[in-house]
């Protein structure tokens, strides 16, 4: 390793050392647990040695619902393989929906601002909606599905974009017991169909149009397409976007079968129940149906809250389409009252700014994108904190790839705000949280990510023996030792869950760990993380496509 890489240069000290909500959550383990933690990295390596204890002080401190069972002490078996999936929290009854559609208490606040591409910025507000009207329009489809048979564990699909609508659904689904899954519009037919053939919806749902890079573009001939080729049909609406639908139901017509003294109630689902399905690429094959449970929120808001600092106060703006991991680590941040803007529409329409132009209209705190979006905006010799506003933002939150130590640089000395906490994590659609996560603690150095999220027994190993390599500075594979409680539940239509074994359990023979399938090294000098690319060979779903 060259002394280059040794010894990166320091872009970013912290603005909030020692008040942030990390430091907050390092001083209540001090307290609770007798410790003396100083940094970051010593509450991660205690949270991953004392796992039991992480998982169960961090469900209340997170202020899930319900509270735990009095006296309990553990959080999973931890006698089982890790590549046997023990459950969390086995016999606690959650909802998902539960705990997030009640983190602000202020009613009339705005919890979400919906956005189309095209939309005059200078002049339109966007649709917006208060956290008592989001709440009921959840109340009012979950009682329509219902009504209209869609049971506990039925699959609802959605075929739609990035929206106030897509929440909805969403999180009516997750209210009711339903398996929620979504594909955002513009993949073209045989990606739907691929998807949409193993998981068999009960109901389906789409845009009637696409609406992307200036061109409008109506679904319903695709939409038909797709059910012709689906055994059974599922009965489905369209969800209007821009021209008015005609041979399918309208949305409205489904929000008519709502009782409306129905009350917004939860199924009594478990922690581990199935939750959401997200795909893979389908880079090497028919894309695996990837299934989260509801306590994958406790990792979303592990890292909204306590990594990224999320509060009531905070507008967050997070780039993504239906169809990639990020739109539910978006839904997180609502699980922390936060207000939160979606946008239908390429990030490049008309240009590489129009991002920033909400950032700057919408005073938006937290700005999740892309090392391929801002390299865009570089390219395009826009220089952010000169044209915008950029006087609220606090983090920039990139993830899908590595960014180069160039626009780190970039970032610090042309771009933007010194202030602002750039952060870049790793994490991925089987996780569905981050491994690599920010640290508003600690310092940011070029080409570095910052730590390992909270409870994630991260380790990098030598690709043969599966013993660690993580202090030698050399690369290896990136794994994980230790259970956590975003694991998939399994792979629809998995049998024996051979293929759920083989993706993430048979890279090393003697070992029961977690293999992420991504080349990591840690930089001993400054603890900094640096990622390598795939060890698989595999093309890694980035955002390429997300820009």
């Amino acid at each position: 390793m060259d002394e280059t890489s040794k010894a990166p240069a320091l872009l970013w000290t912290p603005t909030r050392a020692g008040k942030t909500p990390l430091d907050d959550y390092r001083r209540h383990v001090n307290r609770r647990y007798y410790q003396n933690l100083r940094t970051t990295r010593d509450l991660h390596r205690w949270s991953v040695e004392q796992a039991q204890d992480f998982w169960v002080d961090l469900y209340d401190y997170l202020d899930l619902k319900p509270r735990l069972p009095k006296g309990t002490n553990r959080a999973y078996d931890d006698t089982v393989p890790m590549s046997s999936n023990p459950p969390f929290f086995p016999g606690l009854r959650m909802n998902y929906a539960e705990n997030a559609l009640f983190a602000n208490p202020d009613l009339d606040a705005v919890a979400l601002v919906g956005i189309r591409e095209g939309m005059d910025l200078a002049n339109e507000d966007g649709e917006q909606v208060t956290w008592r009207e989001y709440r009921e329009k959840v109340r009012l489809t979950a009682s329509a599905l219902q009504r209209s048979g869609v049971r506990q564990g039925d699959r609802v699909a959605a075929l739609v974009a990035t929206s106030i609508w897509a929440m909805v659904l969403f999180h009516a689904s997750a209210a009711i017991g339903a398996i929620f899954t979504s594909i955002s519009p513009e993949l073209g037919l045989e990606g739907c169909v691929a998807r949409l053939q193993q998981v068999t919806p009960r109901i389906l749902f789409a845009d009637s149009d696409t609406v992307y890079k200036g061109k409008t573009i109506e679904t319903q001939a695709k939409v038909q397409q797709i059910l012709d080729r689906l055994k059974p049909q599922p009965q489905t609406y369209i969800v209007p976007v821009a021209s008015k639908p005609t041979s399918f139901p309208h949305i409205d017509d489904l929000l008519a079968k709502a009782n409306p003294s129905d009350p917004l109630a939860f199924a009594p689902t478990s922690f581990n129940d199935p939750l959401a399905i997200c795909y893979s690429s389908g880079t090497t094959g028919a894309p695996k149906c990837i299934v989260h449970r509801h306590g994958m929120i406790m990792n979303l808001k592990k890292i909204s809250a306590i990594h990224n600092s999320t509060t009531l106060a905070d507008i967050i703006l997070q780039y993504s389409s239906t169809s990639w991991v990020v739109f539910y680590v978006m839904c997180g941040y609502t699980a922390c009252g936060a207000k939160t803007i979606l946008y239908n529409g390429s990030p490049m329409y008309p240009d590489a700014k129009e991002l920033l132009r909400m950032v700057e209209k919408y005073k938006v705190t937290y700005f999740g994108t892309s090392p391929r979006y801002l390299l865009e905006v570089e390219m395009s010799k826009t220089v952010p904190k000169r044209e915008f506003d950029l006087s609220s933002l606090r983090i920039v939150y990139t993830t899908g790839a590595t960014l180069s130590p160039q626009q780190y640089h970039w970032f610090y000395s042309v771009a933007f705000p010194p202030h602002v906490h750039l952060c870049n994590t790793a994490g991925g659609t089987d996780t569905a949280t981050s491994l690599v996560a920010a640290d508003p603690c600690g310092p940011i150095h070029a080409g570095e990510m910052q730590v390992f999220a909270l409870g994630m027994d991260v380790d990098v190993a030598d690709p043969n023996t599966g013993k660690s390599i993580l202090a030698s500075g050399e690369a290896g594979e990136m794994i994980v030792r230790k259970p956590f409680p975003s694991m998939p539940c399994f792979f629809w239509g998995d049998m024996g869950n051979k293929k759920y074994k083989e993706s993430y359990f048979e890279r090393f023979a003697d070992i029961d760990v977690w293999a992420q399938h991504d080349w990591l090294s840690c930089n001993p000098k400054t603890g900094g993380l640096v990622m390598h690319g795939r060890s698989d060979g595999v093309l890694s779903a980035s955002l390429a496509s997300e820009v």
